[in-house]
């Protein structure tokens, strides 16, 4: 079939029309999503994590204070002193990198909305 058979064949179809009352319910959806609030944040999942982050930090700290022969087992507190050079760069560049990115897309954003 060639272009010219498709576009004679198409234009013989009726014009397709939304049905009465399609347009103002749409409009109506949208302006209703568009005024409702924000999603609130999940308070009730972050405070478990929040509390184990400080529950760990407290838990090291008197890991570093304890005398080393008190007790017999691995030494946990070396271990960590031993990861925490080697992790503490990527920690420092991922954290670089979501701030970089973050201010990035809100700069876009911004500039955006004002055209």
């Amino acid at each position: 079939m060639k272009p010219d058979d498709l576009d004679r064949v198409l234009a013989g179809e009726p014009d397709i029309v939304p049905s009465s009352g399609f347009v103002g319910a749409v409009m109506d959806a949208v302006s209703a999503d568009a005024t409702a609030p924000p999603l609130p944040f999940p308070w009730n999942r972050a405070w478990p994590f929040a509390a184990g982050f400080a529950a760990l930090f407290v838990w090291l700290s008197f890991l570093q204070f304890r005398s080393p022969a008190a007790v017999a087992g691995p030494d946990l507190y070396g271990w960590f002193k031993t990861i925490v050079p080697m992790a503490t760069g990527w920690v420092a560049g991922g954290l670089a990198m979501t701030i970089a990115l973050t201010v990035w897309s809100l700069r876009l954003v911004r500039l955006r909305w004002r055209t």
